[in-house]
């Protein structure tokens, strides 16, 4: 018993992929079928007669199995349900597995839809664009996205895993035909390190069923040389910028395979790359050419000597070439009727000829299909006489028939290799795309399309019918008639057509649609197809799933969280916690029905009045050191770091090259040649990064080490009036005293057992020290400060509070009261930047004309009558200018509770005293420019 009725015993067709000890069931349309193991689904499909798989996109016309592989454009299916669904599957390229469930793209027998094709008519190219620009785009919106699409997404997560891999090699060798086993046999008996790639599941390409043994290697030989990797059921879907490609590998789905991913995701690297790719089986355009029992004769011979399975009992062959004539030889001898072979030449080689009257099939030279009948499934067609100059058809005659395979001949498959920047042309002898130049890192080694269908090919192209209905993107229903409506449109480039026409977009990518499609257009233009060019090749040359692109790169690690040392610590105390740049942070800690402005408050006043403690572990932390270290960092910051002394701390500012600022911090020299600097959370890896950039490419003489030590020292706040005292506590014989350590201190040492870095700066405007302490040991010293706090009324404070009180003081925030067109006069550091002598990175930029405007946005306090918005827009009083600059911070004050805010103003500091308009959101209110601070502006807090 047969898995089929159009599946042929063995005794007729081996079918060299098969297992027939092994049955297999599935289902598709929710009916139950059976194959047998190594069957593919389109193959499986066709054994049990199931002629329509699919409809078409736009007129939801019946659509059968057309191809065998990956240049299939009609049999997209769904697989399987729920979570783990695929919605727009290729057929030809899924393996039949046991329980596999698949359904056509519409679930219905018989679909509405196809309504749309008997008023073909009203929907021609581009008549979308005529369409629905009346009376508005939402009248049709949602018809049009319940018919969009191939398939249905599912909504669940994915349960599958994938992976992405990183690969290096000396040969990448794509495909493992004839040519591709060959070129990889010479590359390793070299010794190089080659990569094999295959797309099925074998090796050997069409040889493998078609008769061959390449090379006479097994896949065994090629799996124990140790220079060679075997990736087989691996597809090359891109080639990119310094010489790229990535591969796409299935991973079956099996019980055995049940803990591996479903898909692999290549990133090769490689001295050479080796195209072995082979060629692809182009069409024949005539009408009614897409009915379900018309398929590639190249596919039908595949799926009878592969799969030993007939396409049909009743088959036309129609050919251009010689290539099919072999396909309508091995059809007879399995036993299937052979009505005709069909071939538009009007001289066919008198071996063709030779050959099928040994067979007794009738050849009908210079003859060629002109139209087919049948509705879901071929019934017949019709033969056309062509006259010699092939522009006319002269006789006709009716075939009945339930399959009709088609040869146009066939085209290199150079998608990756035009990918490569390989430059193609179209060549008049073989009716094809062939490589134009040579490429330095990639080569071609594929048949060219000669050696497939010989040196003179008939026509393509059916010079009568109704061209409404000559299909030349059978994915797309993009016919002849819309290539012509595209020329009276006047898209006269074959780019434009591509375009507005959709021949050859989205699954097809050209495979089968590229090379009739410039044919035509040449034809209607009047011109050679070499005039026309071609489309461009894109990746990826087959739909890549976004689960292999991102591999582990999901859920949390698609955007890893940097935590605190102390997270969960903050989490169990109430924490609000926010991403900060790269880090999650507490913004605010809530306490039982506290709003976050309520928590904010509470925490400024208690730093204000007692003391509070902060993670400030992000702070950016970079060591410098060596004999250059001070020659070094001086050329980065606009102060002069000459007269810096050891334990002592400096704010300071850098610049990039364009006088613009790049970011502040403190620099601390420990020693001569030993010097630790902070950074802004933001830019901590960024500053290190330019360190290294500026040390290797321009400086490399400079003796210096830059070491970013960000995350191995956590690093607290404790700020306030007491916090003085909270310190005291933990080590009593520690001199903190303001004469002994001043504002701007910095020391190394020992608080409670433990090796800190203690610095006396202030970012909150109050007496503060910032305590750095070994990661490991952050856990510890907080507990100890919060222990000892305890009495001094400590609680912890957030990033909204630290940010409150940084505005109170006027504190510039890089990033935030800056932008890409800030320099240092900007901000009240003018004298600074220009009395350094020694030259800085930036500094010959401040001396532009547009650097030294009075005009420009400079920053400055406001006071406002009601609550400030950052972002609001500033317009002096009378000003002709559409805006004069902007709130860039905005907060009320601590203790007193008024708006107050930082801006950016159009030659602010000449206006101080002065009024603007503040608009927000329509809304319009006053402000008063004034000088920050707005608190303790002698800085006698921070100083005592």
């Amino acid at each position: 018993m047969s898995a089929g009725p159009f599946r042929l015993p063995a005794e007729r067709a081996a079918g060299s992929a098969l297992n027939r000890q092994q049955r297999v069931r599935f289902s598709f349309d929710d009916r139950t079928y059976e194959g047998y193991g190594g069957d593919s689904l389109a193959s499986a499909l066709l054994a049990n007669g199931v002629r329509t798989v699919s409809r078409s996109f736009k007129f939801r016309r019946p659509r059968g199995v057309y191809s065998s592989g990956i240049e299939e454009t009609n049999a997209f299916v769904q697989l399987g349900t729920g979570a783990s669904s695929v919605p727009s599957a290729r057929a030809t390229l899924v393996e039949l597995t046991e329980g596999l469930r698949a359904s056509s793209l519409t679930r219905r027998g018989f679909d509405v839809g196809r309504v749309l094709d008997f008023t073909a008519p009203l929907w021609a190219a581009g008549f979308y664009n005529r369409t629905f620009i009346w009376p508005s785009w939402h009248c049709y919106e949602g018809i049009i996205r319940r018919m969009a699409g191939f398939g249905r997404a599912p909504n669940e997560r994915d349960p599958d895993r994938y992976e992405s891999r990183n690969l290096h090699c000396d040969v990448l060798i794509v495909g493992s035909g004839e040519r591709g086993l060959a070129a990889a046999s010479e590359a390793a008996s070299s010794g190089a390190r080659v990569v094999l790639v295959e797309q099925a599941n074998h090796l050997g390409g069409r040889d493998a069923w078609n008769g061959g043994a390449p090379q006479g290697r097994s896949q065994d030989h090629w799996s124990q040389l140790p220079n060679v990797q075997i990736l087989t059921r691996t597809t090359a879907v891109g080639y990119y910028d310094r010489d790229i490609v990535t591969l796409l590998e299935s991973v079956p789905n099996t019980k055995a395979n049940s803990g591996l991913p479903r898909e692999r995701y290549w990133i090769v690297r490689a001295r050479r790359v080796i195209f072995a790719t082979g060629a692809i089986e182009q069409p024949l355009v005539f009408c009614n050419n897409d009915r379900p029992g018309i398929l590639l004769a190249g596919a039908a011979h595949e799926y009878l000597r592969r799969y030993a399975v007939a396409c049909g009992r009743r088959v036309v062959v129609a050919t251009n070439n010689d290539s099919a004539y072999v396909v309508a030889r091995d059809l007879k001898a399995a036993g299937v009727d052979v009505v005709a072979v069909a071939d538009s030449r009007a001289d066919v080689p008198a071996a063709k000829r030779h050959e099928l009257q040994a067979l007794s099939i009738p050849l009908l030279d210079g003859t060629m299909p002109v139209d087919t009948r049948g509705f879901s499934a071929l019934r017949g067609v019709t033969l056309g006489k062509l006259s010699k100059d092939g522009q006319r058809i002269e006789s006709t005659q009716d075939v009945a028939c339930d399959a009709l395979a088609v040869s146009g001949g066939w085209n290199p498959t150079l998608h990756l290799y035009s990918q490569a920047t390989g430059r193609l042309s179209y060549d008049p002898r073989s009716n094809a795309l062939a490589p134009g130049s040579r490429h330095p890192v990639a080569a071609l080694a594929p048949a060219n399309a000669e050696e497939r269908h010989g040196s003179e090919l008939g026509p393509r192209l059916s010079p009568v019918g109704n061209r409404a209905r000559q299909w030349i993107d059978l994915r797309h229903d993009v016919t002849v008639a819309d290539l012509e409506l595209g020329l009276r449109e006047n898209y006269v480039s074959i780019e434009h057509q591509k375009r507005y026409t959709t021949t050859g977009m989205a699954p097809d990518q050209g495979k089968t649609s590229n090379l009739v499609a410039l044919e035509t257009v040449a034809r209607l233009r009047g011109v050679s197809p070499g005039e026309t060019g071609h489309t461009t090749f894109r990746p990826p040359f087959v739909p890549v799933t976004l689960g292999a692109i991102a591999g582990r790169a999901i859920g949390s690690r698609f955007a890893p969280e940097r935590t605190l040392p102390l997270n969960d610590w903050h989490v169990a105390h109430g924490a609000l916690m926010q991403d900060f740049g790269e880090w999650k942070r507490p913004s605010a800690y809530l306490r039982n029905g506290e709003s976050r402005h309520d928590a904010v408050m509470r925490e400024a006043r208690t730093v204000r009045t007692a003391c509070g403690l902060l993670d400030y572990s992000p702070l950016g932390k970079i060591e410098v050191q060596g004999p250059d270290a001070l020659d070094f960092l001086n050329r980065f910051y606009i102060n002069d770091l000459t007269t810096l002394k050891p334990g002592r701390a400096r704010y300071c500012l850098m610049l990039r090259e364009s006088g613009v600022i790049f970011d502040d911090g403190t620099v601390v020299k420990l020693a001569s040649d030993r010097y630790l600097i902070t950074t802004t959370s933001g830019n901590a890896q960024r500053v290190a990064a330019w360190f290294e950039e500026w040390h290797q490419c321009e400086w490399p003489h400079l003796r210096v080490s830059i070491v970013p030590v960000t995350e191995s020292w956590a690093c607290f706040s404790l700020a306030g009036p007491k916090s003085r005292d909270v310190l005291a506590s933990l080590d009593p014989s520690m001199d903190i005293s303001t004469p002994n350590f001043p504002h701007l201190a910095m020391a190394e040492g020992r608080l409670h057992g433990l090796d800190v870095r203690l610095y006396r700066v202030s970012f909150t405007g109050e007496l503060a020290y910032e305590i750095n302490v070994r990661t490991g040991a952050a856990q510890e010293l907080w507990d100890a400060l919060m222990d000892r706090g305890q009495a001094h009324g400590i609680q912890p404070f957030g990033l909204d509070a630290l940010l409150l009180m940084r505005l109170e003081k006027g504190f510039l925030h890089v990033g935030t009261d800056t932008d890409g067109t800030t320099v240092p006069d900007d901000v009240g550091w003018g004298k600074v930047a220009t009395n350094k002598r020694s030259d800085y990175i930036g500094k010959r930029s401040l001396w532009l004309p547009e650097h030294r405007r009075a005009d420009r946005l400079q920053l400055v306090g406001l006071k406002g009558e009601t609550n400030l918005v950052i972002g609001s827009h500033l317009r002096i009083v009378d000003s002709s200018e559409v805006t004069d600059g902007w709130v860039t911070s905005a907060g009320r004050t601590v203790m007193g509770d008024e708006p107050i805010a930082l801006a950016m103003l159009r030659g602010g500091r000449e206006r101080i005293g002065a009024t603007v308009n503040v608009y927000d959101s329509g809304a319009i209110t006053q402000a008063k420019v004034v000088a920050p601070p707005f608190y303790d502006s002698a800085g006698e807090r921070m100083n005592a």
